[in-house]
Formats: C-alpha cells, structure tokens, sequence
C-alpha cells in the first residue's frame, strides 16, 4: 500500500507539472503584456515641444515652405520660432492675430478684431492698412500663395471679401458667411475652402460658389490648413484632428491626448502642428502618425 501511495503521488506531481508551467508561462506572458502596455514605442508617444503661455491661442502657419519656421498669433500679438516650435519669440506687434496670412520670409498680414496690419520685415514693424472694409472686424483672412497683393477676409458683420491691391479696395464676393478661408494653389490656379452652412466647403471661382466636401465629423471646426497645392488638407476641432489626401473627398481621424484649438500644415503636407487650448505646442512630421517631443 505504501509503493501505491508513492506511486500515486509521483503521478500527481506529474500531471501537475504541466498546469504548473502553463501557468507559469501565462504569467510571463500577461508580464511581457503589461510591462508593452506602460513602456509604449517612443514613435507612438504624445510630447509637447513648448508651451506658449498665451491666454488665449488664436492662429498657426508654415512660414516660407521652411518646417522648422512658424507664426503663432494670439490675442497680445505673435510668436515666432526658427527652430521647429522647441523656442518662441514675440514679433513687433501686440495687435491682435485672430487671423495671420505670412507670404515669403518678410510679408506678414494679421488680421483680427479691429485689426488690419502689414509687416514687410519679418514682422520688426507694422503698419496699419487702410481698407475699405465695412468693418474691421476681421475672423477669417487668407492670401494668395501665388499673388501675395490678393486676400480674402470673413467679417463678423457677414459674407466674404476679396481685395486684389494689398487690402486697400474690397469687393463682396459672397453674402453667406464663410468661417476659416484657405486659399492653396492648385494646378489649375488659386483656389479656396473654408467652412460654409453646409460643412467643409471648396471655392474654384475666388469664393463666388462653394460646394460642400465630405464632413471629417468634427464639430465645431475650429481650424483648417492646406499643403501648397490642396492635396492635403488638414482640419482641428474639440475632438481632434482630421486628415485629407484626396482635397478633401475622404477624411481620416488622428487621435491626439491635447484638444487642439489651431492646426497649419508644411507645404509639402508632412509636418503638423498644432497648438491647443493648453498653449501646448505639438508636431508631428510624418504625417500625424507619430507625435514625439524634439529630438
């Protein structure tokens, strides 16, 4: 009886080797699985490269085709970076920058509550421009990449005006309200888009007629870039960013952790930027894939 005993036990510990070692595998495995979980890629992490410390976080552009050279525009004037957004510094100006439209390395134009003015120099001095407009009440301006002497500006009044002589002589182009103007330059010549009644809008006659594009499903739309030519588009809203390679027909979602309140775009439509609501500023230059701090 004793040799049976053993020989059971023997057995038992045999048939429990096995569970013992799966156990012991899961274990390692649920281990591996966590330590992937908290130990995320560098190429898939969320870093900010500065915080802006501004109250309020208006505007954001590409400057000159130049990645690492941005305009911010907030409500007490703008901030540039020539170094990719790691550092910031204040332009000349304390006017409000709703709106910035920054054409070649000198030519900004900023535009915002009862504010029209130009700089020629990098923005070292401004002038104001003296536009027939009904109201300076500006909150949507662009400029032509290809003819810098023409823009287009979105009154809080309503409707949207074009100039084609620097912003002295307006003309009303359209009565409904155009939020966002954009103007990019495509094969075929200048064109526009901008937020409409009916979402995301594309203008191909210098805003006259618009027609609505597939909704990215963000709302409110709180910004909107273009790469050079339009083919990418790129818009902001509370619930993050959305993604166009196709002008705007399709739309994919980028997940960000940061609401983002302003989006630009690089010409070549390979780095984002983004500030949010956070002054935190974020870039992205693959596309929107990865968001990494600076290396």
């Amino acid at each position: 009886m004793t040799r049976t005993r053993s020989r059971r036990r023997e057995t038992n510990a045999r048939d429990r080797r096995p569970i013992l070692l799966g156990v012991v595998a899961l274990a390692v495995v649920g281990a591996a699985l966590v330590a992937f979980a908290f130990t995320r890629p560098s190429d898939a992490s969320f870093v900010s490269w500065s915080r802006l410390g501004t109250d309020d976080v208006h505007s954001l552009a590409f400057v000159d085709g130049d990645p690492d050279r941005l305009l911010f525009g907030h409500h007490g004037g703008i901030l540039g970076t020539i170094d990719g957004g790691r550092t910031w510094s204040p332009a000349g100006t304390r006017s409000d920058a709703m709106a910035l439209g920054a054409v070649g390395r000198d030519s900004i134009v900023i535009a915002g509550h009862d504010v029209f003015a130009e700089s020629r120099d990098a923005g070292l001095t401004w002038s104001n421009i003296p536009a027939d407009l009904p109201s300076l009440d500006i909150h949507g301006f662009t400029r032509d990449p290809g003819d810098p002497a023409r823009m287009w500006a979105a009154l809080a009044t309503g409707g949207l005006w074009e100039s084609r002589d620097s912003g002295r002589t307006w003309t009303r182009v359209q009565e409904q309200n155009v939020l966002l103007p954009v103007a990019y330059a495509a094969a075929a010549g200048t064109r526009l888009i901008g937020v409409t009644a009916e979402g995301i809008s594309r203008s191909d006659d210098a805003g006259r007629t618009w027609l609505a594009v597939t909704d990215p499903q963000l709302y409110p739309v709180t910004s909107l870039a273009a790469s050079a030519d339009g083919a990418v588009l790129v818009a902001a809203g509370p619930d993050g960013l959305a993604r166009s390679d196709d002008r705007g027909a399709t739309w994919l979602r980028i997940p960000v952790e940061d609401p983002p309140a302003t989006v630009a775009i690089s010409d070549d439509g390979r780095s984002i930027a983004f500030v949010a609501r956070t002054s935190r500023f974020y870039r992205s230059d693959d596309g929107g894939t990865s968001w990494p701090g600076p290396r």
